[in-house]
């Protein structure tokens, strides 16, 4: 049974910011980006190899609204380098890198909040 500290909000949405930030320090490393993480995001697939910064972040907030259960308000991709398998960016005050592991697959992990 859960007690009054947690905020209560519709359809499972967290937006008690401690309880957030708890849930990213333990869950927010190492998701690997798959079919199923990526179910109902506007960028597919087989789009991510050559993603901007923008789609980047449109992935990200994806994930992390899947992952955490809680609506991105806010999304800013700052780089891009497909070359590289990297791709940073901002989310609500959360920082997440995208990159790709020794498997080739791509890994999102997020940090926050940013500073």
């Amino acid at each position: 049974m859960m007690d009054g500290n947690v905020s209560t909000a519709s359809m499972g949405e967290i937006n008690d910011q401690a309880g957030l930030e708890a849930l990213v320090a333990d869950l927010g490393s190492g998701n690997v980006i798959d079919a199923e993480l990526l179910e109902g995001c506007s960028v597919e697939a087989h789009e991510l190899d050559e993603m901007g910064p923008e789609e980047a972040a449109q992935v990200a907030a994806h994930c992390f609204a899947t992952l955490f259960g809680h609506t991105v308000e806010s999304a800013q991709g700052s780089e891009a380098d497909a070359d590289a398998g990297r791709w940073t960016g901002t989310l609500d005050g959360f920082d997440f890198v995208i990159s790709r592991d020794d498997l080739g697959d791509l890994v999102l992990d997020f940090s926050g909040p940013a500073s």
